[in-house]
């Protein structure tokens, strides 16, 4: 009798993986040369590194959490499992087979997850997940564009705000690529410190979707006596 057993640990430093994934994020298109990658993994530790490569729809629920959906359907995966020797790599071919038409851009999560297979049981085997790599993959239709839209803002608490944001476009809007400006009496201020990446880190707008963000903005400025500008680059 097969024993599995699944530990799921999903680690933020890219330094402290046995191994390493990239490209971490791109767009794709639903047809031509563009449709695929090469996905390309590399085993930076001194053990035999087995990978497992699957793809899952990303959706953001109501309450601004991620969810995902496992799809099988619309990527073709060459391999979808790999051994890698230490210190060699391995190329991936990620290529998009779903709708060819598409009305507005679709995102997806190609997960690269580590096996770590026991057979030192005898008859009986165990199969551990370690590390685990998340892509942010867009398929993106030709002329697709965003459209951000802030539709509101007010003070949470001191020097806090809540602002909601609209995407009215037809392509998806990663947060860190903006700028944000905020004007008042003749100020005006480009916000670009840590705390404001760290607030955007990881997210994004789908196409025609709303999210409330809230963000530490200077305690001088009032949100209903100033002008807030934010820009996708």
């Amino acid at each position: 009798m097969r024993n599995i057993i699944i530990i799921l640990t999903i680690f933020i430093s890219f330094r402290i993986f046995a191994f390493q994934v990239e490209p971490m994020v791109a767009d794709l298109q639903p047809l031509g040369a563009n449709s695929q990658l090469l996905l390309r993994v590399t085993n930076t530790s001194e053990n035999q590194l087995s990978v497992e490569i699957s793809s899952f729809d990303l959706t953001i629920n109501s309450q601004n959490k991620e969810k995902l959906f496992a799809n099988d359907n619309d990527f073709m995966i060459i391999p979808m499992t790999a051994i890698i020797p230490p210190g060699e790599s391995q190329a991936i071919i990620v290529k998009y087979i779903g709708e060819p038409i598409l009305k507005a851009s679709k995102s997806y999560r190609i997960e690269v997850k580590q096996l770590d297979v026991d057979l030192s049981g005898g008859n009986q085997s165990s199969i551990g997940v370690g590390y685990v790599f998340q892509t942010l993959y867009n398929v993106v239709p030709t002329q697709a564009h965003a459209q951000l839209v802030v539709n509101g803002k007010q003070q949470a608490s001191e020097g806090l705000w809540k602002v909601y944001l609209e995407n009215k476009g037809n392509k998806y809007i990663r947060l860190t690529k903006t700028q944000w400006i905020i004007e008042r009496s003749g100020e005006k201020l480009e916000l670009k410190d840590d705390k404001l990446k760290e607030a955007l880190s990881d997210q994004f707008l789908l196409p025609y979707s709303s999210r409330e963000v809230t963000l530490q903005m200077p305690a001088r400025f009032d949100p209903k006596l100033s002008k807030l500008m934010v820009v996708h680059e």
